[in-house]
């Protein structure tokens, strides 16, 4: 007890497992994943993409489950549900490992920047409010589902390989200024479209911080932070926003949990660069499927 009491990551980590044990128990218990265990893997699957890229797992999640003819209103709060899970096991496990940086407050000058906490406290709300707008809200393309994933999708496909050929805009630190417009920007923009795809908000900061010059697991780490809080406060804040495939989701999200366990370490091992192209390989893929 003391151990986890000086890590509190792990304790929570920790917690994080054992609620899940306790819903999957309540739910389709042991039977359903013998039937059904395959949807594991595609946990396990959209997990690593989600938190070695900042890429959410619904680039796996939804054209799985449009495979699986799940109702479309369905299909995007699922693959939430499954990220409140996944994500949050990526979050705990990137500030266990200490990948976080504390990036400056104060230039010498005395101008304002932002810290890694201040990127969070100013992308996180944003997000929301863009989440909100693209559900209750009613803020959608009038497209179906489908049409609207294979657009998106290529977009931030667009904008991942521009973070391997672009050059880095600027190494000096983030200022409450300029960069603080362009995250809530960024928010903004990805808030909508997690309401819409259930991913966004993740790849466009991860985006953003790596063309501003921070390291890979930097951004990623940061990017997996606000997914995670993003999901999770929608799904608590606003729960009729989505419809959800309970017992599905709680069938995916074991393997959520230790994708989003192994997948630092996986960006360790394998590199950015690798992981960026296996990543853009499956945003051109996984669309054929839908």
């Amino acid at each position: 007890m003391a151990r986890f009491a000086a890590r509190p990551f792990d304790a929570a980590r920790l917690g994080l497992a054992a609620l899940l044990l306790v819903l999957f128990a309540q739910g389709p218990g042991l039977s359903g994943l013998v039937e059904q265990w395959w949807l594991v893997l595609v946990g396990l699957g959209g997990a690593l993409v989600a938190n070695s890229t900042g890429i959410g797992g619904g680039v796996v999640f939804v054209p799985a489950f449009d495979v699986l003819a799940l109702p479309e209103d369905r299909i995007v709060g699922t693959s939430l549900l499954i990220q409140c899970f996944g994500m949050s096991m990526g979050a705990l496990t990137y500030l266990s490992r200490g990948s976080i940086p504390a990036l400056p407050r104060l230039e010498d000058g005395g101008t304002a920047r932002l810290s890694s906490a201040g990127i969070v406290l100013t992308v996180l709300p944003a997000a929301l409010v863009g989440y909100w707008l693209a559900t209750l809200g009613g803020f959608r393309p009038d497209w179906p589902l489908a049409l609207i994933f294979k657009v998106l999708s290529l977009g931030l496909l667009a904008a991942l390989l521009a973070t391997q050929f672009a050059r880095v805009l600027t190494h000096r630190p983030l200022a409450m200024g300029t960069d603080g417009a362009m995250l809530c920007l960024v928010g903004l923009i990805g808030g909508a479209f997690v309401g819409w795809i259930s991913i966004g908000v993740g790849e466009l900061l991860a985006i953003y911080l790596m063309l501003r010059g921070l390291r890979a697991v930097e951004a990623v780490g940061l990017a997996v932070i606000v997914t995670a809080l993003c999901v999770v406060l929608a799904r608590i804040g606003l729960p009729g926003s989505q419809g959800v495939e309970v017992d599905v989701a709680l069938l995916v999200a074991p393997g959520a949990l230790l994708g989003g366990f192994l997948a630092p370490f996986l960006l360790d091992y394998v590199g950015e660069t690798r992981v960026k192209w296996f990543c853009a390989f499956w945003i051109v893929v996984s669309p054929m499927f839908m």
